[in-house]
């Protein structure tokens, strides 16, 4: 064979593997770029799955480019974070998307949403704190005895939308079976289903332990050991006062069923008298068994009482106001008529 022909056989050759060449690279290149496009389009959709596949495949057809393997550890890490934020484990969520914030040249749609993850954890764990402090508040009511007032607390926690977000899960399930301990409690006492308080009608000042300090066992205990009023109070004036104030009916008998759960005999209160200690609970920051216990009387359930003492065969204007004060305190506290508290005094 000539030897020009055995030149234009090796250009031909030559030609036709540089052509294969060239073309397996731009179809390389072109592959590449529309799968590292695929995820980039996917992390502003945030579809890390699909993110995830598309530079898994980039990384396959590049194998020597750093970019997609980059862009896959940290859509990767990123993925981590968003777990272990959704189990509540936040140091760990943290950790993640502060990495994937910090990774040089990396997604910039990635390190965006990393920094609101960050943002959104600090704003979740403000919230947690507060949060807890109010359960733990219900809880502490709980252990003294102050059972409704427990459940004022986790009404207004219920009320709160944000509250229902899987972040606060956990201390949402607490406080439903802190709930649930209440009304069991108050059942027992009462005999009857509780009324649970509504968060309106926390803020309406329906308790006093919102704005109290916690009760010592000491104070639990005289609570306890209290006695009801006495019946003839249920005819004074305190109505007078206590009937513009805005309390509704269902506050009044979830009062009388606490007052009764705390030793006092709820049913021998008049509603015109709950209201009254309603009012007074609010306006001194007592609770219902210390407003119950150190009402002021009135004026006319002084004159009330002198009545019933003097149709009891009693001198009752013998008495003055401070010892009919203190016949009624002595009725309440002893579980006695006011006939019998007289007697006791004398």
């Amino acid at each position: 064979m000539k030897r020009w022909m055995w030149i234009v056989f090796a250009v031909i050759i030559a030609v036709g593997v540089g052509s294969y060449s060239y073309t397996r690279y731009r179809l390389q290149e072109d592959s590449y770029t529309a799968e590292m496009r695929t995820g980039e389009q996917a992390l502003q959709a945030r579809n890390y799955t699909l993110a995830e596949t598309s530079f898994t495949h980039a990384t396959r057809t590049k194998a020597s480019n750093a970019e997609a393997q980059r862009y896959l550890t940290q859509t990767q890490t990123y993925v981590d974070g968003q777990q272990a934020l959704n189990a509540r484990k936040f140091d760990a969520a943290k950790r993640n998307f502060t990495t994937v914030k910090n990774t040089k040249r990396g997604a910039t749609t990635l390190i965006s949403q990393a920094q609101d993850q960050l943002t959104l954890i600090q704003k979740v764990q403000r919230k947690r704190k507060v949060y807890q402090q109010e359960y733990q508040k219900a809880a502490e009511l709980n252990k003294a005895n102050e059972f409704t007032d427990s459940n004022v607390v986790i009404a207004k926690l219920l009320q709160d939308k944000q509250f229902k977000q899987r972040y606060y899960q956990d201390i949402r399930k607490n406080a439903l079976n802190l709930q649930k301990q209440n009304k069991a409690s108050l059942k027992t006492l009462t005999g009857s289903t509780p009324v649970i308080p509504s968060a309106s009608q926390a803020v309406t000042g329906m308790t006093g332990s919102n704005r109290q300090t916690q009760r010592t066992p000491a104070t639990n205990q005289s609570a306890t050991s209290s006695s009801s009023a006495p019946a003839s109070a249920n005819h004074s004036s305190a109505s007078s006062s206590a009937a513009s104030s805005s309390y509704s009916d269902s506050q009044v008998q979830t009062t009388r069923a606490e007052l009764t759960a705390q030793g006092l005999d709820g049913s021998s209160y008049s509603d015109a008298q709950i209201r009254a200690i309603l009012q007074r609970a609010t306006g001194q920051h007592l609770s219902l068994a210390q407003a119950a216990q150190t009402m002021n009387y009135s004026s006319d359930q002084i004159q009330a009482t002198r009545a019933e003492l003097a149709q009891a065969g009693f001198n009752a204007n013998q008495y003055t106001d401070a010892q009919i004060e203190a016949i009624l305190q002595q009725a309440s506290l002893q579980h006695m008529s006011l006939a019998q508290a007289a007697k006791s005094l004398q």
